[in-house]
Order: C-alpha cells, then sequence, then structure tokens
C-alpha cells in the first residue's frame, strides 16, 4: 500500500509539472536531431575551430535542425569571414535544412508535380540551391513535418571475402506548434550471411540478429525517437537518441555515442555562458542476444549531469558527473538534475559506480583548438600520483588545426588518449559503465593507449573524404574491459598496476573514407582499412538513395 501511495504521489508530480511546462513554453521548437555521420557536422567543426561558432555549439550532440539553422544565420552574416569553398558548403547545407518552402498542404510522393521533381532530381545535376527532397511533407504555418525513406546497399568485406547488405530506413520529424518537435527513425539492417560475421561490421552494436537460413539473411533492427519541449526555463526532451559529451567527435571518454541508443529523460539550459545538461537513463546490462533468452534481468540506469562554463570567446571548461546504478527502481535522488551525485552516492552505502570528468576547448587562435579531457572512475587524494590499482582514469589530449589561409589544405586532427587499467569496471556487472556489453565512454575501453592521426578534405561542396591512422597499445587480460570484475584483480598488483596491464600488443589501422553526392537524392560512398600487424583489408562500397 505504501509503495501504491508513493508511486500514485510521483505520478501525479510528474503529470502536473508536465502540464506546467507545456503551458509556458515561449520558444519555437524544431529540435529534431542530425546523425551523427551527417557531412554537416564535419562543417561545424571546422567553423568552430576557424572562430566563427562558439565552442559551446558542438559539445554536447547530436545537432538538431534548430541549432544548425542558427549557426548558418550566424555564418550567412560574415560571408567576408568564409573562403568561397565554406560559402559555397553553407549554401549546400542551408538548401538540405530548409524547411521553409514547404507547400500548404500534403505533398506526396505520388502526385505528378512530385514524380516530376523527383525525377528531375535524381537524374539531374546537383543544383546547389536546390532543397531537399522529401518522401512527403506537410506545412500549415504551425505544424511542420515531412518523412525520408532511405535505402543503402553496401558490399562488406569481411575475412577477405565480400557480403551484401541493405540497411533500409524510415524517418518521420517535424514540429506539432511552436512548442514540441518529434522524431522518429526505424532502420532495417539485412546482411546476408551468417550471423557470427555482423560482430565484425563497424555499426552494429550487439543488437539482437536472427538468422533465417531459408534465404541467407542475419536482420537487425534499430530505432531512434525523441520529442522535445522547449519552453522558457529550459529544454526538455524524452528520447532515444545518440548522446555524445565531449569535444572529442568520435572517442570521447565521457559519453561517445558508441553504444546501442538507449531512452532517456533530458533537461537542458543555457543563461549567457553558462550551460546545463542532464539526462536520466534506462540502460541494457547485457547484450541484446542474451537478454532475449532470460525471462527477468536486473535495471541498469545512467544519470549525468555536465555544467559548462564559457570563460570567453575562446575557452570553455566543464564538469561532468555519472553514476551507473541498478539491481533496484530508479533513484528518486538521482531525478534531482542540480544534486551532487558524488554525496548521494556515498550516503547510499558506496553501492553504485560514480565517475566524474573535467574537460575544456581552448581556441589558441583561428585555426587552431586544443581539447583536454580528464575521466576518472575512481579517487584517493593521498595516492593520486601513484600506481594504486583504482587510480581508474583516462586522459584524452587533441588539437583540431584548420587552415585559415588556404581552405584547400585539409583539416588535420591529432588525438592521444591514455585509458588505465580497470577503468569503467565495476565488482557488479551490472554497474560497469556499459550499455549491451559495449562502454559508454571510449570506444578502445580501459588498459589502453592510442594516437589518432586524421586529416579530412573538402575538393567540392559535393565531394568529402577523410584519411586517418590509429596507432594502439593495449594490454590483456583482466582489466581490459569495461565489463571485467575488479574484485577478480590480481591483490599484488594493487600498488604497483602499470598503466599497461598483462602482455601489451602494438597495433595500427589505416582508414581512407569518401562520400560523393551525385545529386541530392543519390550518394556514393566508400571504405578501405588496413590493419596491422595482421595483414587485415577491410572496408565497403555503397549508394544511398535518400528521397
Amino acid at each position: 500500500m505504501v509503495m501504491n501511495s508513493q508511486y500514485k504521489y510521483w505520478k501525479s508530480l510528474f503529470v502536473g509539472t508536465s502540464i506546467v511546462f507545456l503551458v509556458t513554453v515561449i520558444n519555437y521548437a524544431q529540435e529534431v536531431p542530425i546523425p551523427q555521420k551527417h557531412l554537416v557536422n564535419q562543417f561545424i567543426e571546422r567553423q568552430i575551430t576557424l572562430g566563427n561558432l562558439s565552442q559551446s555549439d558542438a559539445s554536447v550532440r547530436p545537432l538538431t535542425y534548430s541549432k544548425v539553422r542558427d549557426m548558418f544565420k550566424q555564418l550567412a552574416v560574415i560571408p567576408d569571414e568564409l573562403s568561397i569553398k565554406d560559402r559555397q558548403l553553407l549554401q549546400r547545407f542551408e538548401s538540405e535544412f530548409s524547411i521553409e518552402k514547404f507547400e500548404s498542404r500534403p505533398k506526396f510522393p505520388l502526385q505528378k508535380s512530385s514524380l516530376t521533381s523527383i525525377g528531375n532530381t535524381a537524374f539531374g545535376k546537383y543544383q546547389l540551391h536546390e532543397p531537399e527532397p522529401h518522401f512527403l511533407t506537410y506545412n500549415d504555418s504551425v505544424v511542420y513535418a515531412w518523412a525520408d525513406i532511405d535505402e543503402t546497399i553496401r558490399l562488406e568485406a569481411i575475412d577477405e571475402s565480400i557480403y551484401r547488405r541493405y540497411t533500409d530506413q524510415i524517418s518521420i520529424m517535424g514540429s506539432l506548434s511552436d512548442r514540441l518537435s518529434f522524431y522518429v527513425n526505424f532502420t532495417m539492417n539485412r546482411f546476408v550471411g551468417d550471423s557470427s560475421l555482423v560482430y565484425q561490421i563497424e555499426d552494429f552494436k550487439n543488437e539482437d540478429h536472427p538468422y533465417f537460413d531459408f534465404v541467407n539473411w542475419t536482420l537487425w533492427y534499430q530505432s531512434q525517437v525523441a520529442f522535445h519541449i522547449s519552453t522558457k526555463f529550459g529544454d526538455f526532451q524524452i528520447s532515444k537518441t545518440p548522446v555524445i559529451w565531449g569535444f572529442s567527435p568520435e572517442h570521447s571518454p565521457i559519453l561517445s555515442g558508441n553504444t546501442q541508443t538507449f531512452p532517456y529523460i533530458n533537461y537542458s539550459f543555457k543563461y549567457k555562458n553558462i550551460g546545463f545538461h542532464f539526462l536520466h537513463g534506462s540502460l541494457l546490462p547485457f547484450e541484446s542476444g542474451l537478454i532475449h533468452k532470460m525471462e527477468q534481468y536486473p535495471q541498469k540506469y545512467l544519470v549525468a549531469h555536465r555544467l559548462e562554463f564559457e570563460i570567453n570567446r575562446n575557452l570553455i571548461m566543464s564538469f561532468n558527473e555519472m553514476v551507473i546504478y541498478g539491481n533496484r527502481p530508479f533513484e528518486i535522488e538521482y531525478l534531482i538534475p542540480v544534486n551532487f551525485y558524488w554525496p548521494a552516492e556515498h550516503n547510499q552505502g558506496d553501492r553504485d559506480n560514480l565517475l566524474m570528468a573535467l574537460d575544456c576547448s581552448w581556441r589558441i587562435k583561428p585555426g587552431l583548438r586544443w581539447y583536454n579531457t580528464l575521466f576518472w572512475d575512481e579517487l584517493a587524494w593521498e595516492k593520486v600520483l601513484t600506481k594504486w590499482w583504482a587510480n581508474k582514469f583516462v586522459f584524452q589530449t587533441g588539437i583540431h588545426l584548420v587552415s585559415k589561409i588556404n581552405p584547400y589544405l585539409p583539416d588535420l586532427r591529432v588525438e592521444a588518449t591514455v585509458s588505465r587499467p580497470w577503468t569503467y569496471t565495476h565488482n557488479d556487472l551490472v554497474n560497469s559503465y556499459t550499455s549491451a556489453g559495449i562502454a559508454l565512454g571510449l570506444p578502445q575501453g580501459p588498459n589502453s593507449q592510442s594516437l589518432l592521426l586524421k586529416a579530412g578534405f573538402w575538393p567540392s561542396y559535393r565531394w568529402y573524404f577523410n584519411i586517418s591512422s590509429m596507432l594502439i597499445r593495449e594490454g590483456s587480460g583482466l582489466g581490459s574491459s569495461p565489463i571485467d570484475n575488479y574484485d577478480l584483480r590480481d591483490p599484488e598488483l594493487d600498488d604497483n598496476t602499470p598503466y599497461l596491464l598483462g602482455e601489451i600488443h602494438n597495433s595500427s589501422e589505416f582508414r581512407f573514407e569518401t562520400k560523393y553526392s551525385i545529386n541530392r537524392i543519390i550518394d556514393l560512398f566508400g571504405l578501405i582499412s588496413y590493419k596491422y600487424p595482421n595483414s587485415e583489408y577491410g572496408g565497403y562500397i555503397g549508394i544511398t538513395i535518400d528521397w
């Protein structure tokens, strides 16, 4: 009876608070997330380093339609600061993300005018000022909505063999009013081949993947969804989209977006030079295939907040706290966004996994940006500079260099990362810093060191490629995986745990990636990779039809 009363109380409080948020909305909402693989992210990173945009614009991702359109407006008023190439890229993305030309009635794909327009786009040349075509659009000055259908065909190189993979994707997104926006995406992947091979596909994230032998298909599904409310008190969101916190686009030690998407509630607020972000999410304690075989499995949650300070236009710093907890219903104390998690977790018995991080980005001059992250999993002040095993941390430093003088030189990134053994781990698997068995932070995980060299280049506004090389040193044995149990460590090493534990393996990977837009509907893309010392070649080529 007591539990029932508490449940009804908190339910009533949540509903009442939601109503207050709805009736106090004043901002225009178009907070539809943009996939991290979209090339507009590379363009925005470039403009931030050049000094044309604020560094806080991309410290928390994914970007949204509203945010990038605001950035485009900022860039449009400084045309003299942009090179000819950057002005062309700006025009390309402005047209792509424009919704102002949507007609005031539903525009369906089978209408004659739509078929003519799509035909001209699909078989014609790339028109820089041409709006992005959509499968369906609607606009009545208040409601904006559009739908896209993507079909991607790839040839994947795995274990010196070629396999076919098909990706079917449906997206529906838009604004219901000046206060609410929504986004729904469903993706089905069809791999022609054995299910054991999908673990070698880089965008596979431990989803359940049944194999159907009568067609030789392995299937897995991915979904994303977001419902966003904008108010004068901040932005509120119920979402299942990737979460990236930090200044490294792909290898952030804090939250890298490298796992399966997970559902969460989110609150964010910005006042002048101070920004605040809070989320409480539900994670998967094991990979999806294992969960399918279980009648019951433990609950697992992530709670996190991030406080950002723009010291000045060229320097931004943040403090982050994260807690992984589970084996019980959600903890009300962790639902208070501005609560300090360190004392909260301690006073509840130190049974959860508390993690913290500091990061900063300094634009030394236009075209040169230096960023750093210190992420720690445990802290004892008297042993900070020792080799104590529980000094579990990740330190990352990186430089992003963009030529201010010659825009045809490649954008360069150098990023070095050191990750101590046992980082992200816990003595209770449910409390490891993972979802579906994959680290929420650094993709390389603990007990590793890496050096990334990357060069990105736009030969034209339609063609982008990057070349990267990553040198990796990895330890081995227990302490090398975020799902290891640290109670199983060797106690003789407690006061003398090296930076790399066990037998050390050196490896490197070279990657060449490219994407070329034939027109507004058809894109070609490809990847060639080579891994040393195993002399493994991999990659893929493919075509995407985006309607």
